[in-house]
């Protein structure tokens, strides 16, 4: 009886035991960033966290946080570097390297095709990316495109397309990176830093006239405040992918394969698909009353003029001239 009891309690350790290992196998990975479910982040994460959870057959799990409740886009990034977060997208973050700021550099790529052969998956740049990320603790696991930028402009102030003079007290936000700061006194404008997070009521109160590296995607965030768009395709915008690195080097081999191939299959849809949602927004513009305002030949030339003058010497004293030039042949220039 007493042998049968031991025989019992033995049995019944075995399954408890069996099944925290169980549990100590699972990983569950929190994924989080600020956009809401229109943008492209939002479908890249859910189709990566399907094929993570396929691929590990469960053993992968994405606890998904969009939508900025983790925190500004800026606080996410220190917390993925850190390692308090496994993983979010993000744009670049200067504060933390200024090697970063060569991701927002000026009119770069000319259309698509040639933003893809920059910064798309197996470019010049994403092998600079990846040696940036590592030096700040975190893993590249992909670029994500977004759209080439313009600005927009709060209702009731004039339309500035003559630069530097039309420009001229302007407040115009940007992100905080001393580069940004560069380009708009560059093109007449009085830079504003300021945190995305901020940007609607600062366009509300008029503490800023006009945002600046606006995707199309990103002009109806403010719609009921902005009453044009000046689409100056400026820089192409790529945002990064990314997981901190000491977690993910403490991963099996398959467990990083797994997660590696479930991003690179994301990843390549996201540059496979990204151009075709670009006419959607202008045509949301246009329903909701805003102007989108082109900039005629001349115009842009004069603009891209004093973008590219005052950025590439800026940039290729932070990266150094060999990868400016990789960068200037990449895009045929």
């Amino acid at each position: 009886m007493e042998i049968t009891s031991r025989l019992r309690s033995a049995a019944a350790g075995a399954c408890v035991l069996a099944a925290s290992l169980g549990t100590a196998q699972a990983e569950e990975i929190i994924l989080g960033h600020v956009m809401d479910s229109q943008h492209i982040f939002h479908a890249v994460s859910e189709q990566f966290s399907a094929r993570l959870e396929e691929l590990s057959g469960g053993d992968l799990t994405v606890d998904y946080h969009p939508g900025g409740d983790l925190g500004d886009w800026t606080s996410i990034v220190e917390q993925v570097s850190q390692g308090a977060i496994q993983m979010t997208m993000s744009w670049n973050y200067s504060e933390l390297d200024p090697r970063w700021d060569v991701s927002v550099l000026g009119y770069v790529a000319s259309d698509w095709e040639t933003g893809k052969a920059v910064y798309g998956p197996g470019s010049v740049m994403n092998a600079v990316y990846e040696g940036i990320m590592n030096d700040l603790g975190m893993v590249l696991l992909g670029t994500i495109p977004t759209d080439f930028t313009g600005y927009v402009v709060r209702k009731g102030v004039e339309v500035p397309t003559h630069f530097p003079d039309d420009a001229k007290g302007f407040k115009m936000r940007v992100p905080g990176m001393p580069m940004a700061i560069e380009r708009y006194k560059a093109t007449g404008f009085a830079p504003v830093p300021m945190a995305f997070s901020e940007v609607h009521t600062a366009l509300q109160t008029g503490a800023i006239d006009g945002r600046a590296y606006s995707p199309p995607s990103e002009v109806l965030l403010f719609k009921d405040v902005v009453g044009a768009y000046v689409f100056t395709r400026e820089n192409f915008e790529h945002t990064f992918w990314t997981a901190n690195k000491r977690w993910f080097d403490g991963l099996s081999e398959d467990q990083q394969g797994w997660i590696r191939q479930a991003a690179d299959e994301a990843v390549i849809w996201a540059w496979e698909n990204a151009e075709a949602e670009s006419p959607k927004w202008f045509t949301q513009m246009e329903e909701a009353g805003i102007e989108v305002v082109e900039l005629t030949p001349e115009q842009m030339d004069g603009y891209r003029g004093l973008v590219t003058e005052t950025e590439y010497p800026y940039m290729e004293k932070i990266i150094g001239a060999e990868v400016m030039a990789q960068i200037k042949a990449a895009s045929g220039q």
